[in-house]
């Protein structure tokens, strides 16, 4: 049920020590308020300098506002983690502050019970409860009406509550997953309390250290297995027992990870969305941002993607290179104290940029007016050269261009990608064309184009693949797909194959503004394959169907 929202008491100002690079950006915050059914919250609503002084050309001024999400370790609107002996911790407002320096609004907000955020007499403290809060804090920002685009950030968990949001119809037009967790709920207990655990059993050092600072923590990596089937069961509690040690936990919240499988969840995201993930992150596997994007695309939404930031942990602080050290410093908390990865912030303004229209996007547009091509050849053929963006055409009459051979990379312009080399080759009045030349080994999943296209294979053999149904492509293959169907390429043979790409439209203005898009495709691309969306079919698992249909096409063809 999608709570209902209460109009604000009231907007005030107010005061806060800023750093000086937020000064000089007159960055300002208010304290709002605002309310749902099942709490009363409070948080704050950071602004950058054109928002809150209008002055400037307001056509070119950025409307988009940030609503954040904390995670398990925000309790606090600045993202503080209320627990004796633990270091400060401001990553939320943090955020806040890097966006209002790129242009961006930001609302944060303390979480139910902390703060002033206070849980109604129908708080039951659930992951449900939680996002009912989030879907306040979207539709607050709302009714402004000051903002264009309201994107909705979740942090770690609040990724999950973002999901939870969006399943009831949350009104949000993208999102982005810092460290959000993409697997079952007893995954992240094995990730983090059963690794606790077989620390404590075979190292004395670790042993000392968990059985005096980390002592629930370590009953729940011997008990949460027991744990998740009292959940399962049925179960309204479970009593953690380890030793001398026990402790009465509920166990809503294990029976909702059990009925509503965070990673099952991001299937209700059908919005643009950036999934970031720590390359050091010791709570969420670092591989989880990648698993993201591959849920969400498997829902059908392909306006998603990934990026691994070096070095970064969980909280995207920069963590040492020594394994023992990154998991001392993250049961201590000790982490806290580091320097937070300047990487994580330009990818995130970067992509905010061009999802919202601030920037060029990394998509080609549907369709372009269709324009008339410059006269050439009147009086004799002309021989246009190879340029960085162009192929050697020969005009040989008014209206007729020649590409003499498509195949040669002498003669034709391309930038390398992970899905091969792709370049242009001719640009009509209400049609275009450019190939792709796919390397051996590689393996692109299915996904939708917004025009349809002729495709034809000039040489090698590969495979096509269509809601899994695949089949085998040859020199002189032909096939069409029709707008927004999704298709997927694998080359799982010991030969390159390169394909004709031919639409009946015009989508780029240029070759230049073409070529420019592949840059940022490629870019794109490394980034996914690095934070572990699979690109080559050695990235896939032994039992996956683009692997057991090549070896019984290449068991047939070799006549077995």
């Amino acid at each position: 049920m999608t709570p209902s929202v209460l109009r604000i008491v009231a907007s005030v100002a107010y005061v806060l020590i800023l750093p000086a690079w937020a000064k000089a950006h007159d960055i300002r915050q208010h304290e709002v308020k605002f309310s749902c059914e099942v709490a009363n919250l409070a948080g704050e609503l950071t602004l950058p300098a054109h928002q809150h002084d209008r002055e400037g050309d307001a056509s070119t001024e950025k409307s988009a506002c940030v609503v954040i999400v904390g995670g398990t370790l925000s309790h606090t609107r600045d993202g503080g983690l209320i627990r004796e002996g633990v270091p400060p911790r401001d990553a939320l407002k943090r955020l806040a502050l890097h966006l209002a320096n790129r242009g961006y609004a930001s609302l944060r907000y303390d979480k139910v019970g902390f703060g002033d955020s206070k849980p109604s007499p129908k708080w039951q403290g659930t992951y449900r409860h939680e996002s009912h809060a989030v879907t306040a804090a979207v539709a607050y920002v709302r009714e402004l009406q000051e903002f264009d685009h309201v994107v909705v950030l979740g942090e770690s968990a609040g990724a999950y509550l973002a999901c939870l949001a969006a399943e009831d119809g949350l009104n949000a037009d993208a999102y982005v997953f810092l460290g959000g967790h993409c697997g079952s709920g007893q995954d992240i207990y094995e990730y983090n309390f059963a690794r606790l655990a077989r620390l404590a059993d075979t190292d004395a050092v670790w042993r000392s250290l968990a059985g005096e600072h980390l002592r629930f923590e370590l009953a729940l990596g011997r008990t949460y297995e027991a744990m998740f089937a009292a959940a399962a069961r049925g179960d309204s509690e479970f009593m953690v027992v380890d030793g001398d040690f026990q402790r009465q936990v509920p166990l809503a919240r294990r029976q909702e990870e059990l009925q509503f499988p965070p990673d099952k969840m991001f299937r209700f995201i059908q919005k643009p969305a950036l999934a970031l993930s720590g390359e050091y992150d010791l709570n969420v596997p670092p591989d989880h941002g990648a698993k993201i994007v591959q849920a969400i695309r498997s829902a059908g939404n392909h306006s998603c993607t990934c990026v691994l930031i070096p070095q970064a942990d969980h909280n995207f602080q920069i963590s040492p290179d020594e394994e023992t050290q990154r998991l001392r410093e993250r049961y201590t908390f000790e982490s806290f104290r580091r320097a937070y990865a300047p990487q994580l912030y330009e990818e995130l303004g970067r992509w905010l940029d061009a999802t919202l229209g601030y920037a060029a996007s990394g998509t080609l547009p549907k369709k372009v007016k269709p324009e008339s091509l410059p006269v050439r050849a009147t009086d004799h053929s002309e021989q246009e050269p190879k340029t960085e963006n162009t192929p050697a055409r020969l005009h040989l009459a008014p209206g007729v261009q020649v590409v003499e051979d498509v195949a040669d990379t002498a003669q034709t312009a391309s930038v390398a990608t992970l899905e091969g080399a792709i370049g242009p080759l001719l640009l009509g009045e209400n049609c275009q064309s450019h190939f792709i030349d796919m390397p051996a080994g590689m393996y692109c999943e299915e996904h939708p184009h917004a025009s349809e296209s002729i495709i034809y294979t000039v040489r090698g053999t590969w495979v096509l693949c269509s809601k899994g149904r695949r089949k085998v492509m040859k020199p002189g293959s032909l096939f069409h797909f029709a707008p927004n169907t999704p298709t997927g390429y694998e080359t799982p043979f010991d030969e390159d194959a390169l394909i004709l790409i031919f639409k009946g439209q015009r989508l780029t203005a240029s070759e230049a503004e073409f070529m420019a898009y592949l840059r940022g495709l490629a870019q794109r691309l490394e980034q996914e394959h690095k934070a572990g969306v699979p690109y080559r079919l050695t990235d896939l698992p032994k039992d996956h169907p683009a692997l057991q249909f090549a070896h019984e096409a290449l068991r047939q063809a070799k006549g077995e």
